[in-house]
């Protein structure tokens, strides 16, 4: 079973890990801004790959699915493993993860579908095709049924949504029997067929680093044979994590891609390991954590959902209407510092907003909903996991 939990572990939110995730949720915005047209021209494509590995949007949603395989297990095991998994507490939990992602989620599409279809029509056309369903937006709104055509980012919510409510069974798989934990990870990772199914298995990554939190956060590195290649252990890590753009840059190859799709390996599989091995890194690092829990970054962390939902609309609207905003610019470079940084600004703004209107209340009234189907809290004994 994992470490007995130390006196400076924390018992409940891990704040330095809502930071991670509030700077991936920025890394997005920066990466779908690079991304939305310029890697269309070939001029472009090198600058936009080596851009898009620093500000790796597209594989900072490895983060957010191992993140909450990680920060959603937490309370199944510490401080102990005695919280009981029935039939009442799942229907508390599953209420309280549904009404806390799928509010804030319906606002986003509504928003995104009022820009996209009808923000150059009239509210009569708009209300009569809403009501009709004519642009499909009542199948996106149901969010697990694979369709994403008006909000895009649609996608990573219905991984967040499914993953969630697997979770529960994942915990007493890995509480009673660690061997068929990691059978099922790696049955996920090979025969994981969609994206859904394709990313479960980082789901259950973030639950091996919670379960072995107190052995990592204690470990020193110092005292490993591995220490004097630990460069060597860093980038590989950033390898791993940057894997899909490091490819564009320089391709695999015919043979590497024949037996990565024989074994149905995607490579958002190994950015999966590689943010694995960043949060390892985090966990185990307390300097980096004095940094992740200045102010501003934890700001940025409780409003990090947000800016997920709404920063598509923002970016979405200036690049459709590039020519328009870039036309008081005569310099294309300056152009586009200034609407890159107008764009995050407006993007951080109302996403504040957004928080306030409708993330916080989806939050409340989650936890209100959940509390009336709450179990008599009930204990039993911890199991003891068998070791690998």
């Amino acid at each position: 079973m994992p470490a007995p939990l130390s006196s400076s572990l924390p018992t409940q939110r891990i704040n330095y890990l809502d930071s991670v995730r509030g700077l991936a949720a920025l890394a997005v915005v920066f990466y779908h801004f690079f991304g939305w047209k310029w890697d269309k021209f070939p001029d472009k494509l090198l600058q936009y790959n080596l851009t898009s590995l620093v500000f790796n949007g597209s594989d900072a949603v490895s983060l957010f699915f191992v993140l909450s395989g990680l920060v959603l297990s937490w309370k199944y095991f510490y401080p102990n493993q005695a919280l009981v998994i029935d039939g009442p507490h799942y229907r508390e939990y599953v209420l309280n993860r549904i009404v806390r992602l799928y509010l804030p989620f319906l606002a986003a599409l509504l928003l995104v579908y009022y820009y996209s279809i009808h923000h150059h029509g009239d509210d009569l056309t708009l209300l009569s095709e809403f009501v009709t369903n004519k642009f499909g937006w009542m199948e996106e709104a149901l969010l697990i049924r694979g369709k994403h055509d008006l909000y895009t980012p649609g996608w990573t919510l219905e991984v967040e949504m499914v993953g969630s409510l697997l979770l529960p069974f994942l915990i007493l798989l890995l509480r009673y029997n660690r061997q068929l934990f990691v059978t099922l990870l790696a049955v996920f990772l090979v025969i994981g067929g969609g994206f859904v199914m394709g990313t479960l298995g980082h789901f259950m990554l973030g639950m091996v680093l919670t379960y072995y939190f107190p052995r990592i956060a204690s470990y020193d590195m110092r005292q490993s044979k591995l220490y004097p290649f630990r460069f060597l252990l860093y980038l590989l890590v950033f390898a791993l994590f940057s894997a899909r753009h490091l490819t564009r840059i320089y391709p695999l190859g015919e043979l590497a891609n024949y037996w990565l799709g024989m074994l149905r390996l995607d490579l958002f599989h190994f950015t999966g390991l590689g943010a694995f091995g960043i949060l390892a890194y985090i966990i185990n690092s307390p300097r980096l954590q004095q940094f992740l829990v200045i102010k501003p970054l934890l700001f940025l962390g409780r409003i990090s959902y947000s800016v997920y939902l709404v920063h598509w609309y923002f970016v979405g609207q200036v690049m459709n209407d590039w020519d328009k905003y870039s036309a008081p610019f005569s310099n294309s470079k300056v152009a586009f510092i200034v609407l890159l940084a107008a764009t995050v600004t407006a993007t951080l703004l109302f996403a504040t907003v957004f928080n306030v209107l409708f993330e916080r209340p989806a939050i409340r009234l989650g936890k209100l909903l959940s509390a009336r189907f709450a179990a008599q809290p009930a204990l039993s004994p911890a199991p003891v996991a068998q070791s690998l």
